[in-house]
C-alpha cells in the first residue's frame, strides 16, 4: 500500500481533511508497524524452537499484552476510519443535493431571466410597431387633409370666379341696354325734332292743305323707315356687341372651369397618390412590425432554448459532479473497509501462529 495515493478530492467539502489525512496515515503506519512485528515474531517463533522455555517466557511477558494493545488500537484505528468514511458518504450526499438545488434554482433564475428578456422583446417590437403605424396613419390622414382642402379650396375659388364673371357679365348687358336704350330714346327725340322741322318747312311750302297733308305723311312715314332702320341696325349692333361680350364671358367662364377642373383634377390625382403612397407606407409599416416582432420573438425563443440547455447542462454538470464526489466517498470507504477487513485476517492469522 503506497503512501503516495490520494484517497480524498482537494475539492470534497464539509470534513477536516487534515484529521482524516492523519487518521489514514495512522492506520497505514500501524499497519506496517504490525507487519514489522509480524516478521519479528516470525524471527521469534524460529528462535524458540531452539529455545522453548525463553520463548514461552518472553510470550507471557509480552506476546499477549502486545497482541491485544495491537489489536484493540488496529480496530479502534479502523472504526474512525470507518466512521469517518461514512460521514464523508453522507457528507457527499448532502453536498450532491446541495450542488444540484443550486444548480436547479441558478437554472430557474436563467430561465426566468430568458422569459423576462423574451417579454420584453416583444413588448418594444410590440411598441415600435404602433409608433409605426399610428405615424404611417397620422400622414396618411394628413395627407388626405391637406388634398381634400385643395380640392375644396380649388372648387370655391372657381364657383367665385364664374360667379364673378357672371355679374360682370350681368353688369355689363345691363350697361349695353342701358345705352342702347338712351340711344333709342335719343334718336327718338332727334327723329321727332326732324320730323317736326320738316313738317314746319312744309307748312310753309306748301299752300294747299291736302298737300301739305300728303307731305307730312311722307315724310312721316320717311322718318319711320329711317327710325326704323335705324333702330334695326342699332339693336343688331348692340345684338352683336351684347353676343360677343356673352361668348367672351362664357369662353372665360368655360376657361374658368376648366382650369378649376383640371387643377381639382390634379389635386384629386395627388391626393390618390398621397393615399397610394400613404396606403403603402401603411404597408410598409405593417410588414416591418411583423418582421421586427417574428426576429424578436426569434431572438426570445433563441435564448429561452440556450437558458434551458444551459439549465440542463448545469443541472447535469451537478449531478455528476455529486455522484462523482459520492462515488469517490463510496469509494473511500469500500477501501477502508477492505483495509480492515485484511488488517482482521492479519490478526486472525497472526492469533493462530501465536497460538501454536
Amino acid at each position: 500500500m503506497s503512501g503516495e495515493e490520494t484517497e480524498f478530492p482537494l475539492v470534497m467539502r464539509g470534513y477536516e481533511r487534515g484529521a482524516v489525512d492523519d487518521a489514514i496515515l495512522d492506520l497505514r503506519k500501524e499497519i506496517l508497524h504490525l507487519s514489522a512485528q509480524n516478521a519479528n515474531m516470525l524471527a521469534q517463533l524460529k528462535e524458540l524452537n531452539r529455545q522453548l522455555d525463553e520463548a514461552q517466557a518472553r510470550l507471557a511477558e509480552a506476546g499477549d499484552p502486545s497482541y491485544s494493545g495491537v489489536g484493540a488500537r488496529a480496530a479502534l484505528i479502523l472504526s474512525t476510519a470507518e466512521d469517518q468514511a461514512q460521514n464523508l458518504v453522507s457528507e457527499a450526499k448532502l453536498e450532491a443535493q446541495r450542488i444540484i438545488a443550486a444548480a436547479t434554482k441558478e437554472a430557474d433564475s436563467v430561465t426566468g431571466e430568458a422569459q423576462g428578456l423574451y417579454d420584453s422583446l416583444v413588448a418594444e417590437s410590440q411598441r415600435r410597431s404602433d409608433r409605426i403605424l399610428s405615424s404611417a396613419r397620422a400622414d396618411y390622414d394628413e395627407i388626405i387633409k391637406r388634398a381634400k382642402d385643395e380640392a375644396a379650396r380649388l372648387t370655391d375659388e372657381a364657383i367665385r370666379d364664374a360667379g364673378s364673371i357672371r355679374g360682370a357679365i350681368s353688369t355689363e348687358v345691363a350697361k349695353m341696354r342701358a345705352n342702347a336704350k338712351r340711344e333709342v330714346e335719343s334718336l327718338k327725340a332727334n327723329v321727332e325734332r326732324q320730323l317736326a322741322e320738316q313738317k314746319l318747312i312744309a307748312a310753309k311750302q306748301l299752300r294747299s292743305p291736302n298737300d301739305l297733308e300728303n307731305a307730312i305723311s311722307i315724310v312721316t312715314e320717311q322718318a319711320r323707315i329711317d327710325l326704323d332702320l335705324e333702330l334695326t341696325a342699332r339693336r343688331a349692333e348692340a345684338e352683336a356687341e351684347y353676343l360677343a361680350k356673352h361668348q367672351e364671358a362664357v369662353a372665360a367662364t368655360q376657361k374658368y372651369l376648366d382650369d378649376a377642373n383640371a387643377q381639382l383634377s390634379s389635386a384629386l390625382i395627388r391626393a390618390n397618390a398621397a393615399k397610394l403612397e400613404a396606403e403603402t407606407l401603411e404597408a410598409a409599416a405593417i410588414s416591418i412590425t411583423q418582421q421586427i416582432t417574428s426576429e424578436a420573438r426569434k431572438k426570445a425563443d433563441g435564448i429561452v432554448a440556450a437558458a434551458e440547455a444551459e439549465s440542463r447542462n448545469l443541472i447535469g454538470q451537478a449531478r455528476s459532479e455529486a455522484q462523482a464526489k459520492l462515488d469517490a466517498a463510496n469509494f473511500e470507504l469500500s477501501r477502508i473497509q477492505a483495509e480492515r477487513e485484511s488488517v482482521e485476517v492479519y490478526l486472525r492469522n497472526l492469533r493462530q501462529v501465536l497460538e501454536r
